[in-house]
């Protein structure tokens, strides 16, 4: 199956006029697998997802639509059109179902949460999730940044509306990606480049400046939208740049008081962080959503893990366990499924045992593998094992987190066990070079690939089984709560 993105647009008639609108769009993956649709902000369009779509297609169907007045979509005359968010989020309801999404999971960023969470709101059924990156819902979210903005909102003149326009200049544009960002070399110039390139389209700023104004129907609506939040309790994640000059972070926690198991997740970024980012977010969105929405794992495929749910052939190998731990992890119980596996998968961790690798260095290996796969699971696990094997509190944080190590060897094992895992087993000299140049030879090579091997299997067994990650491997403050 291709995972290579299309570029297609699709006409839908407008609620309003009856017009016939063309709605360009970028989609990658399978038509019958669960259904991501992004939607963009201001002043962007769905390039700003080029990377999340590529890291997200193997699994997902990912869409992502330019709004009206956007990108390649149509941008009809201004005072012909009426820009509203309203009305945006009509055109992308007819949008969905002309391409066949009657059931996705919502990304939502800047513009596109306004538009997302109306969709939302007239069509709950539809929402098998929700992401909100810098997607703002609460009054506290808004930065001093939006002065200008409340200004025309209050008194909407001529000379107000003027000054708004500020905010459609290149520089403007170019500071939106780069304020908060510590290197700005790693942002495109192809984004804000473009950005600004459909800003200074005849008429496009009549469109932004309309929609300027009509934020503030947004605002007024954050108690429809937090309604909506509180009776349907879609599973979210909010990740958020937090240094945002627009949304600030306590928009993000705000999600909590309405939502309250929301996941919230802040990188060190602005108001684009997938520009700079992108592997960090999209491996936190693909964990969110391997548990929201791969239904046909966890319970449904292993049922109960439990002592009543193994044979009699697994029960030694689970008293091995007992031993090690004082309990049968519940992991455990979904290896035993195959008493053969569960075994060779023991004999592995024990093979590793005895390697040049010293206990902390493995602990290390199949942590960097389980952040590799996005296995919460994993990380719980070797985490807390460091720590009883005498690593200090700071490595056992950064495990947790998958931050780097200050100790300069346990960090060449995480970037190396990283890299084997990460590159599907296709490491560079770069990568060995990093390894060797702290001292290691090819016994700590072969010891670590052990290592990312055996969590290849544990950690694919942890997703489609879904244990719930045990209390002892849970930090002191999670597991007393």
């Amino acid at each position: 199956m291709s995972t290579s993105s299309r570029y297609r647009t699709v006409s839908v008639s407008d609620s309003r006029s009856g017009a016939p609108l063309n709605v360009f769009y970028r989609e990658a993956g399978s038509r019958d697998a669960p259904a991501v649709l992004l939607l963009h902000g201001f002043p962007t369009s769905s390039h700003q997802y080029r990377g999340l779509i590529d890291r997200l297609a193997d699994k997902y169907r990912v869409i992502a639509p330019d709004l009206p007045g956007f990108g390649f979509s149509d941008a009809p005359e201004a005072a012909r059109f009426g820009y509203t968010f309203d009305h945006l989020a009509q055109v992308i309801e007819r949008f969905t179902e002309a391409v066949g999404l009657s059931r996705y999971a919502l990304y939502v960023f800047d513009y596109g949460a306004p538009v997302g969470f109306r969709l939302a709101v007239s069509r709950p059924e539809r929402i098998t999730a929700l992401i909100t990156q810098n997607g703002n819902a609460y009054e506290e979210g808004l930065s001093d940044g939006w002065n200008p903005m409340r200004a025309y909102w209050q008194d909407p003149t001529e000379e107000n509306r003027n000054n708004l326009r500020a905010f459609l200049k290149a520089e403007t544009t170019q500071f939106q990606y780069t304020h908060g960002e510590s290197d700005v070399a790693s942002i495109a110039p192809e984004s804000y480049t473009l950005d600004q390139h459909f800003l200074e389209r005849t008429g496009n700023d009549d469109i932004q400046l309309d929609l300027f104004g009509d934020y503030k129907s947004n605002v007024a609506a954050y108690p429809r939208f937090q309604e909506y939040f509180r009776t349907h309790r879609p599973p979210t994640l909010a990740v958020w740049g937090k240094n945002d000059p627009f949304f600030v972070p306590p928009g993000a926690e705000a999600f909590r008081r309405d939502i309250p198991d929301a996941e919230i997740h802040f990188v060190d970024a602005g108001h684009f962080p997938l520009e700079t980012h992108l592997d960090e977010i999209a491996s936190t969105i693909r964990a969110f959503l391997a548990k929201t929405l791969d239904r046909a794992q966890g319970q449904a495929l292993f049922g109960e893990l439990n002592e009543s749910s193994v044979s009699e052939q697994a029960q030694p190998l689970l008293d091995a366990m007992r031993g090690v731990f004082g309990f049968v992890p519940n992991l455990g119980y979904a290896l035993a499924a195959e008493p053969s596996a569960l075994g060779a998968y023991l004999t592995t961790l024990q093979a590793l045992q005895a390697t040049s690798l010293s206990p902390v260095a493995q602990q290390v290996a199949l942590a960097a593998a389980s952040h590799a796969n996005a296995a919460e699971y994993g990380i719980a696990v070797h985490a807390t094992l460091a720590g009883k094997l005498g690593a200090p509190a700071d490595v056992v944080e950064a495990l947790r987190v998958g931050g780097p190590l200050v100790d300069a060897q346990l960090e060449a094992v995480r970037k190396f066990a990283t890299a084997v895992a990460t590159k599907r087993t296709q490491v560079s000299d770069s990568d060995v070079n990093a390894l060797t140049a702290e001292g290691f030879d090819r016994r700590a090579v072969v010891a670590i690939v052990l290592a990312v091997a055996s969590k290849t299997f544990a950690n694919t067994l942890a997703h489609l089984a879904r244990p719930e990650i045990d209390s002892a491997f849970l930090p002191v403050s999670a597991s007393a709560a």
